[in-house]
């Protein structure tokens, strides 16, 4: 276990991390999804719904799945990711919706 030291170190660093505006930049490839750079709500509508993860965070979860499936032998394979269509017919119809109002 760290000492108290240690990690008043790690809360020094982890504080510089999180002031650094370049390390606070959505990187979520999902570009279209009506959450992108909200990541905020992006990860609470994630907890809320509890079906995945947000995509920012599926390369490096997989990346460690993949290696503790490679120790029993196994397989492990991504499930298909929302056709970009379906976004764009998200804001079609927040359009047509809008202008109806």
């Amino acid at each position: 276990m760290r000492t108290k030291e240690e990690y008043y170190e790690l809360v020094l660093e982890n504080r510089k991390i999180a002031s650094n505006s370049e390390n606070l930049k959505c990187t979520c490839t999902q570009t279209l999804c009506e959450w992108h750079g909200r990541c905020r709500e992006c990860v609470a509508l994630h907890r809320y719904h509890q079906d995945h993860v947000p995509a920012c965070f599926q390369t490096f979860i997989n990346d460690k799945l993949r290696d503790i499936v490679k120790i029993g032998e196994l397989t492990a394979v991504e499930n298909e990711k929302t056709p970009l269509e379906y976004r764009k017919y998200v804001q079609e119809q927040d359009k047509i919706y809008s202008h109806q109002k």
